[in-house]
Order: structure tokens, then sequence, then C-alpha cells
């Protein structure tokens, strides 16, 4: 029988305004009978909150992961690599347990940040904008860090060239434009387990999160109050018409969801600068093609 590895794991899970210097701890929690024990870090400016939970690692992949290998825009041989690891068993209630890809999300993050590009940065800026903008510095509810993780994995399969992660407002927006997407449709599949929904049940408000992520895109400099001179020398990009009804496609025809498609949202927000003839002929391609559909809907 495989009894797994046992172990304790952490999950950055909120954030709150720092109230504590840097690095200072808070574990006033740690007797509160719960499935999780809590820990306070101060980062400075914020404070995060730590679920320490117990972990079973198991080498016995879940069945779900079957199949996924090998993904355009992760170095060659990583995927497998990091799935052969196996899923964590984390506790469900006080007699259950249940499978956990935290750790395997983690490590593909890592993966991500030994390329060459800004994608952890953009991220990271995403981040801070989320909480500090689009949440109200954590007073109204939104998008998690765990959502734009997600959001990050799927840009670097879906942006899988270097070039596309060169500029560092280039790379924001490759993110922008499949969380906008993702928002417009109402769906955001977890990246190893695709047929889940990470935005169904979530209850927020998505609409009212589309509109502050649509209003970031059109005009960024209001919201980067410290990052504005680092995302490039050209003026921020700007939303032209019918990008809403672009957005829905994938809702209709999954088959949208492919790079040729968000290389049209990109070359919406000005910001597709690929020079790959191959790349420049599927756009267009899309690009004709959602033309074609406008005209019939019209």
């Amino acid at each position: 029988m495989d009894t797994g590895v046992w172990g304790w794991g952490a999950a950055a899970c909120r954030w709150g305004p720092a109230e504590r210097a840097a690095g200072s701890l808070n574990a006033a929690s740690l007797r509160e009978e719960q499935l999780h024990l809590s820990l306070l870090v101060s980062s400075g400016w914020r404070t995060i909150s730590f679920h320490v939970v117990p972990v079973v690692r198991r080498k016995l992949g879940a069945p779900a992961l079957e199949g996924v290998q090998q993904m355009p825009g992760f170095p060659e041989g990583s995927l497998r690599r990091i799935l052969s690891q196996g899923v964590d068993l984390v506790p469900a209630s006080a007699q259950l347990w249940r499978t956990s890809t935290d750790y395997l999300l983690t490590r593909l993050l890592g993966e991500l940040g030994s390329l060459q590009g800004h994608r952890l940065d953009s991220l990271s800026i995403l981040d801070r904008v989320n909480h500090e903008s689009w949440r109200d510095s954590g007073r109204t509810d939104g998008l998690t860090f765990g959502h734009l993780k997600m959001v990050l994995l799927w840009a670097s399969v879906l942006f899988p060239a270097p070039e596309d992660w060169a500029e560092l407002q280039g790379a924001v927006y490759r993110l922008l434009v499949v969380l906008l997407c993702c928002l417009a449709t109402r769906k955001l599949p977890h990246f190893l387990h695709p047929q889940r929904n990470l935005l169904q049940g979530s209850g927020l408000d998505l609409g009212a999160i589309y509109q502050r992520v649509e209003g970031f895109a059109s005009q960024p400099e209001a919201a980067l109050r410290i990052h504005a001179t680092h995302l490039g020398r050209s003026p921020p990009p700007r939303i032209g018409s019918g990008l809403k009804a672009l957005l829905q496609l994938p809702a209709s025809d999954p088959t949208y969801w492919a790079t040729a498609y968000f290389d049209v949202l990109l070359d919406k927000f000005q910001v597709f600068n690929i020079q790959d003839k191959d790349r420049i002929s599927a756009m267009q391609s899309v690009f004709q093609k959602t033309r074609t559909l406008g005209g019939e809907e019209s």
C-alpha cells in the first residue's frame, strides 16, 4: 500500500494591511481548533496570512492529470518531471482528505521564473494592482492570488515565444487579455484540471470586477502610481472598439482558446509586436473570421 510521505505545507491565502515590522510573525491563532494553523507574516507594506496544513505527498498521480505531459511555454521535460511527483493529500474535514495540486502549481511557477522575460514580474504587478485598486486595499471581495496565478500559467502556454515576455508592458497585457476573456465568459479553467471552472460558485460580482480590470487595461497609469515608468516608453495601450464582443467568442466556440485569437486581442491593445510570419498570418486569419462574424450579427 502506498502510504505516501507525511509532512507540512503552507499556502498564502490572503493579504491585509501591514501593521507589523517587515518579517515579524504572529502565531496568536495557533491554538484555534481548525484544519489549519494560521501564521501571519509581515512583508512591510502588507501582511500575508499562511495556512499551515499537514500534507501527505503521494507518488500516485491523479487521473485528471493523465496525458498532460508537455505544454508550449515551459522548459522541455519540466511538466513531465513535476507531475511525476504526484499530488498531495490535505485535510478536507476532521475525517476526510482531499487531493491538492498547490505544490505542483508552485513548482510550475518556479519553472517559469527560470526563463528569461517578465512572466513573474507581470504577475507581481497585477497582484499589487488587484490588492490596492481592484479590491480597494483588501476591503472588498475580488480575485485572489490563486486566480492570477492560474491566468499566468495559461498565458505562458498561449504566448510561448520568448519575445512575448521580453518587454514588461507587453507581458502585463498578455495576462490582462487572458484575464479579461475569463471574466467576460465567466470561466477560468484550472490549469491541471481544465474541466474545473475556478470562477463558478465563487460568489464574486464578476461584472463589476470585469469593469475594474477593463478600466485598468484602458488607463493603467491611474493605478500604477509607482510602476508607470517601468512599463515602457510607449504610450499606454487603449481599448479599441468591439473588444467586449471579441472577448465573448470562446464561450460559444472553445476553439478560440488559442494563441491566434489572443493575438487578435493583443493587436486591439496595440501590443502584438510579433515578427513571426506564421503567427501573424494565423492572427490575421482569425481577425478576418471575427470581422465576418461581426458582419453577420449586424
